[in-house]
Order: C-alpha cells, then sequence, then structure tokens
C-alpha cells in the first residue's frame, strides 16, 4: 500500500470579502490568489458559512446566486463544515466582532498556514495576537509567496 504524501501546497483560508472582491475583478490580487486555487497551485480553504457569507452580497460581484454557488464550488473544491462551537467561543475573547471568530475556528480546525483577508477593522488588526498562521491580504500574500 502506497503512502498518503503530504501535499506540498500552501494551505490558505479564505475571508469572504477576498472571494467577492476576486470574483468582481478577476485581475487584482484577490482575482489572482482565486485563479491559483482553481489552477491547483495553492490549497485553498473555506468553510460553509464563507459560502452563506459571499452568497448574501452576492449583488456586490454583479452575479446571481445560483451562477456564484457553481463558481464558488468550481473553485474550491474543499468547503468545510461549520466549526465546532468549543472553537468559536474559544477565539471570542480575541476577536472585535464575534461574527468573525468562525474565520479564526475554520483556520485552527483546518491547519492552514495563512489567512487571507481584506477586513481591516476586524481581522487584520489581529495580526500579531494570533501565532498559529498567519492573517495577511491578498497584496501582502502574493508578495511574500513570490515563488509557486
Amino acid at each position: 500500500m502506497p503512502k498518503k504524501r503530504k501535499s506540498l501546497k500552501v494551505k490558505v483560508f479564505f475571508n469572504a470579502s477576498v472571494i467577492i472582491a476576486g470574483i468582481r475583478s478577476p485581475t487584482g490580487g484577490s482575482g489572482k490568489l482565486l485563479e491559483m486555487v482553481n489552477a491547483g497551485v495553492l490549497n485553498g480553504q473555506i468553510s460553509e458559512i464563507i459560502v452563506d457569507e459571499v452568497l448574501r452580497h452576492a449583488s456586490k460581484t454583479k452575479k446571481k446566486k445560483e451562477i456564484l454557488e457553481k463558481q464558488i464550488s468550481t473553485i474550491f473544491s474543499n468547503i468545510s463544515e461549520t466549526p465546532k462551537e468549543v472553537s468559536v467561543r474559544g477565539y471570542g475573547k480575541i476577536v472585535t466582532d464575534l461574527g468573525d471568530a468562525h474565520v479564526l475556528a475554520s483556520c485552527k480546525e483546518l491547519e492552514v498556514s495563512y489567512l487571507i483577508t481584506l477586513d481591516r477593522k476586524h481581522l487584520l488588526v489581529l495580526k500579531n495576537k494570533i501565532k498559529k498562521f498567519k492573517i495577511m491580504t491578498p497584496g501582502e500574500f502574493l508578495q511574500e509567496k513570490v515563488r509557486f
């Protein structure tokens, strides 16, 4: 029986803001990252809650919900379940908006290396408080990960 090989691709969790921006503008940094996930260069991770959030804001992408949902499932082959409540509560004291605790809990449960977000007010401000994974914008990630 062959050994299961660990994926060498960087494991990245995407916040809804990046997905919305990337679908709306495929040539920007967010769009480039979504393209990399779709091409299999990055191991892109999202959760059911992220999908729901993107669909709630479908008007920002100028696409119908059905088309948007299909596009998301094409880009992301792995959509994880909602994180466990215990994990979410664990981040309740760190976040300024309790609605964002699920993002951090998903990152921890999925053991990602990066959280990519455009949320400067609630998530990017936590860069120095979270040690298990790096939090950055799409542009910062693209600058740091020059070689794929």
